[in-house]
């Protein structure tokens, strides 16, 4: 673990170290990162500053905390639900059915995520980069059983992130008024995936 965080080992300092991670999430939210002050996170939280600093070097380094919280939680969401299928096309949907399905119960992570851009525009890219990547292990194992064309695996990665991150957006902003059906949306997603668009 990061030597500028510091993982509680009692069942009090538990409660109190995720009690940060809950307030700090919701008041950045709120307020955005850089409105966002230490005494901002532990006022909410009903805690002195001298507390987080148990725990947390700065703000920064809390930030970085809960993204790679989030990262984490989501990859290992997705993998969970996706090893249940069989087939790339059925994997697919299930992936993108299930990341719609985590922002929907996890709104905060949206703002979090895409805030990262504009705190530390590395941070922003090393968090799709990485998703990318793994995403890439298994296009090619796709492709080398034959279940997909021998496509460009790294841009058919950011294409499949980009529809589920907006797919998603777009359900979370009731932009066009659509029936909310996350299973319904994912339905014609995947057909527009798996037929295209063009005649």
């Amino acid at each position: 673990m990061n030597e500028q965080i510091k993982l509680p080992v009692t069942r009090n300092g538990k409660a109190t170290f995720n009690l940060i991670i809950d307030t700090a999430i919701n008041v950045f939210y709120e307020r955005g990162y850089h409105s966002t002050t230490i005494k901002d996170i532990t006022n909410a939280a009903g805690i002195g500053a001298g507390t987080f600093y148990l725990y947390f070097k700065n703000k920064l380094v809390l930030y970085k905390y809960i993204l790679n919280r989030f990262q984490h939680d989501i990859r290992k969401t997705i993998a969970e639900r996706v090893s249940k299928v069989e087939g790339r096309f059925n994997k697919e949907k299930e992936g993108i059915k299930t990341f719609i399905q985590y922002a929907v119960d996890n709104p905060h992570s949206y703002n979090i995520i895409w805030e990262s851009l504009y705190i530390d525009k590395q941070l922003f890219i090393d968090y799709y980069t990485s998703f990318a990547k793994r995403y890439e292990l298994g296009l090619k194992q796709s492709i080398d059983s034959g279940e997909m064309y021998d496509v460009d695996t790294e841009l058919v990665s950011y294409i499949l992130m980009g529809v589920s991150n907006f797919i998603g957006l777009k359900i979370l902003l009731d932009l066009g008024n659509d029936n909310k059906d996350i299973s319904q949306i994912v339905d014609k997603v995947m057909a527009i995936i798996q037929t295209g668009i063009f005649k």
